[in-house]
């Protein structure tokens, strides 16, 4: 006996099945049209958060009317049942695609993947974020195109919380280190993606949630000896570890349509990927924080000291006070002064002491041959070479402890270590496979959907 949902949708066949969800083909009685009806799971119609996130979905969905956003036509909430109605699109996503028929030809990579961009890049400029985008959720659309099928875990662009499911092979370096998620999540994964459309493989496939996590963090995908190096020069902006330095999306889709033409349109055979670690230098850019007042004293004290001499190479300040026979640094004429003023003060004194008999007895006082003994260094301070050298060790010593981000690099590792203690088995990818197999339920949440 078939099912009927709100007396118009006949449930005919099951197409696919996730954590959250469970999709059908279905036909509309009203219109006579082939539809989805993706169906929430009835043991989690009383999951309060789960509920809500399924309904905003369909809200999304709504939302962003655009020709590379898969169309809600109808949402079903009752006792019984929840789901959303949706536009049925026939053939295989993406990631079944390069399953059965291998890799794209790079000419069309590039076409159906500027598609994608500008399809995220007008959900961004809606106000969200897709948060998971992958082969899985990208369905193709004519003979250029991809169509998202998927906003499950779809966020305002906003916010800062990471997703509650999502799939380890295609998370941001930033999600995977713990950090705060933004719309730059969705051009890694989109990097991720054209790798994978012209090579057939997962980048980082294979190993413990660890395992993936930390390639994330440390290693970068090799660029194949058959993809075109300004092709992959786009691939490597998408790929980068700062999310600021991964490009405009709209910009991202003009070059790749400008490349297609030029592009191979013979696919090459699978490309097995292979990885190398990442720039030492390619680190995440965080807005310094102002350091602790002590922190900034010796900076000053260290600039000073490390200064170079008036005239010196690399010193242009001789250009402020004139001729080179007039190149007396300010800190030169101030100290010598200095000196001088002591050296009158001193005299003063003596004559003091030697023209008034009534003074008190030198038990009663310093004696100013001490001050002028262990002032002397003050009037042979004009030797810089001494002076830099005695001084100099302060700010070394102190620069051996860590400041700013590097201070706190080891904690990212230690973060990364810990967030999941499930091993994930073999070397297939984790997009699509069982509950038990898929990694990172303890990584971003609640167990991630399959496909």
């Amino acid at each position: 006996m078939q099912t009927v949902l709100a007396d118009r949708y006949v449930l005919e066949h099951e197409i696919a099945r996730g954590a959250v969800g469970v999709v059908w083909r279905a036909l509309d009685q009203v219109t006579g049209e082939i539809v989805a009806v993706k169906v929430l799971r009835p043991e989690l119609r009383d999951e309060t958060e789960i509920f809500e996130s399924f309904r905003a979905e369909a809200d999304i969905l709504r939302t962003i009317d655009h020709p590379g956003v898969v169309a809600v036509k109808d949402f079903i909430v009752t006792i019984e049942v929840c789901a959303v109605v949706l536009e049925f699109l026939p053939g295989l996503d993406l990631r079944e695609h390069l399953r059965v028929h291998g890799p794209l030809s790079a000419a069309e990579a590039a076409r159906r993947c500027a598609s994608a961009a500008e399809t995220l890049a007008a959900v961004h400029r809606a106000g969200y974020r897709h948060g998971d985008v992958k082969p899985g959720n990208l369905m193709l659309a004519g003979t250029d195109g991809l169509k998202f099928i998927d906003f499950g875990i779809a966020r305002a662009a906003a916010s800062k919380t990471a997703p509650s499911h999502g799939t380890p092979e295609y998370i941001a370096p930033e999600v995977a280190s713990g950090d705060s998620a933004s719309p730059g999540v969705d051009n890694y994964a989109l990097g991720l993606v054209l790798y994978e459309a012209l090579t057939a493989h997962s980048a980082y496939r294979g190993g413990s949630i660890t395992d993936v996590v930390e390639r994330h963090l440390t290693q970068i995908p090799v660029k194949p000896a058959a993809v075109d190096a300004e092709l992959w020069r786009i691939v490597e902006m998408l790929l980068s570890l700062d999310p600021r330095a991964r490009g405009d999306l709209d910009a991202v889709a003009a070059d790749l349509r400008r490349l297609a033409p030029r592009l191979s349109n013979q696919a090459t055979a699978p490309i097995a990927p292979k990885l190398k670690e990442r720039d030492a230098t390619a680190t995440f850019k965080y807005d310094p924080v102002t350091p602790h007042a002590p922190e900034i004293e010796r900076a000053a004290l260290g600039a000073m000291l490390t200064a170079p001499e008036p005239g010196a190479a690399g010193d242009d300040r001789g250009a402020v006070y004139g001729k080179d026979s007039e190149k007396l640094g300010r800190g030169w004429v101030v100290g010598l002064a200095a000196a001088a003023c002591f050296v009158v003060i001193a005299a003063v004194w003596a004559f003091w002491v030697v023209a008034r008999p009534d003074l008190p007895d030198d038990d009663d006082m310093a004696d100013p041959s001490e001050s002028v003994s262990e002032s002397a260094p003050v009037e042979t301070s004009a030797e810089p070479t001494e002076s830099g050298a005695e001084t100099s060790a302060t700010p070394s010593e102190e620069t051996t402890t860590p400041q700013g981000p590097d201070a706190d690099s080891e904690s990212p590792d230690q973060e990364s270590d810990e967030m999941s203690e499930s091993e994930g088995p073999g070397d297939d990818s984790t997009e699509g496979g069982s509950d038990d197999d898929s990694p990172g339920s303890d990584l971003i949440g609640s167990p991630m959907p399959r496909n």
